[in-house]
């Protein structure tokens, strides 16, 4: 029989790691003004359909004068710009000895851990805006998923190839000791 490191040890609750002692890696700072940039498209999509829709229906209200119904998505703009700020501060990544993490999230908060035994194969994605700011998406493939199971975006390109090889080949030699 091969010598194998499986144990059926009970660990104590005080000894699980702490998942709050992680450093986490901020992503880039142009990660926050892509959300920004895709949140105020999203804006003019829907203020443009608004105006549309107001001018076409003649929608009127007995609370609100006619020509202020036509200015109130910009009350929406400066949350808009803040969620997507904040949004981007709250992500971060880190990568260890036998894992990798990612967490984002503002309200609904989410912290993601793949361990790279598991990690078969890692693509390098570029968007348009991605592309212009020198940025890339890491995505995370693990055995038996159909899409990626984990997924970090806003890494500046040479630190996306750095990190896909380096995870490559940590998830390489995991698979070759067993």
């Amino acid at each position: 029989m091969a010598d194998t490191d499986f144990s059926t040890e009970l660990l104590k609750y005080d000894d699980l790691p702490d998942s709050q002692e992680i450093e986490f890696e901020p992503l880039d700072k142009h990660r926050a003004l892509i959300l920004t940039l895709i949140g105020l498209a999203i804006w003019a999509a829907v203020t443009t359909a608004w105006i549309i829709v107001k001018t076409l229906a003649d929608i009127e209200s007995s609370l609100v004068p006619g020509f202020l119904l036509y200015m109130l998505p910009l009350i929406a703009l400066p949350f808009i710009i803040i969620l997507t700020r904040q949004s981007a501060a709250h992500c971060g990544y880190a990568v260890r000895a036998q894992d990798v993490h990612y967490r984002h999230g503002i309200i609904w908060q989410s912290e993601t851990s793949l361990p790279f035994n598991r990690i078969q194969h890692v693509e390098v994605e570029r968007g348009p805006l991605e592309r212009f700011y020198g940025l890339s998406t890491l995505k995370f493939f693990a055995a038996g998923g159909g899409s990626a199971d984990l997924t970090i975006p806003g890494l500046r390109d040479a630190d996306a190839t750095r990190l896909r090889a380096f995870i490559l080949e940590k998830a390489g030699a995991d698979c070759s000791d067993e």
